[in-house]
């Protein structure tokens, strides 16, 4: 499996923090987003991974360089502007290099814990030899999550509605490579983006098959200043004082083995 990691976005809600820097820098616990993200590609075994990149992305890609601190080997692609998760996405087709292999999206911007349902959730998808696979959780307010088309008014929420209750993706998908077939066929839509999700609807409706496994641990979003806050809360909030100083030792190990491979 070959990981993609869509981190173009301007982090427009974060300002004036982002202007300085991407948000996938910006630290939950002792680790930035990024870290989070590509060490739960290794902790799935994957070895290869294409990062998207865009606008003001440099200090990322310096930050991730060839991937090798993280045990993979990184290819970067660009998105010129943010047209839609299924845009970029379809930026990294070119990258890919292996018409085999499936693909594992996780976004940059998102961290999941216990990291080892990423691998129950690869695994599952390799198992049933599916079109995708996506962990689902649910939420109070469809209108505010990703579910298949971000749903705004009460008549178009309730086609999502499950048993009174309402679930979003949360952002980590397992994907086979027809992805990239319905993506190309997906019209543009709201925001005149390309989604993902209308492209997996799209291969429901050709005869593909899909399945969305109920995720009940944690799910940080960072993507505005309430839920970045709360994600820090939410990852600190049960930690004892030996934990806290594991952190600092695990950060003071990775700076070590930074400033050696620079040296």
């Amino acid at each position: 499996m070959i990981g993609i990691i869509p981190a173009a976005g301007k982090g427009t809600r974060l300002k004036p923090i982002t202007e300085a820097i991407p948000k996938e820098l910006l630290h939950c616990g002792s680790k930035c987003l990024i870290e989070h993200a590509l060490e739960s590609l290794t902790l799935c075994g994957i070895k290869r991974a294409c990062l998207i990149t865009g606008h003001k992305k440099g200090p990322l890609m310096d930050f991730v360089k060839d991937g090798s601190l993280y045990g993979l080997d990184i290819d970067f692609a660009y998105q010129t502007s943010t047209q839609g998760l299924g845009h970029a996405i379809l930026c990294a087709k070119n990258k890919i290099r292996n018409d085999d292999l499936d693909l594992m999206v996780l976004l940059g911007d998102t961290v999941i814990e216990p990291k080892h349902i990423l691998k129950d959730l690869k695994e599952t998808h390799k198992k049933e030899k599916l079109f995708a696979t996506f962990l689902l959780k649910e939420v109070e307010d469809p209108s505010r999550e990703e579910v298949f088309e971000k749903p705004q008014t009460k008549e178009e929420q309730k086609r999502f509605e499950i048993n009174g209750k309402y679930y979003a993706i949360i952002g980590v998908y397992c994907l086979n490579q027809k992805i990239f077939t319905y993506l190309e066929k997906t019209p543009r839509g709201r925001n005149n983006e390309i989604q993902l999700t209308d492209a997996i609807q799209l291969g429901l409706k050709s005869g593909e098959k899909a399945v969305g496994i109920r995720f009940d641990g944690k799910w940080l979003d960072v993507g505005a200043p309430k839920t970045y806050l709360m994600a820090q809360w939410e990852f600190f909030k049960n930690k004892t004082e030996q934990d806290i100083l594991k952190l600092a030792e695990e950060w003071d190990q990775t700076a070590e083995k930074i400033n050696t491979q620079q040296n």
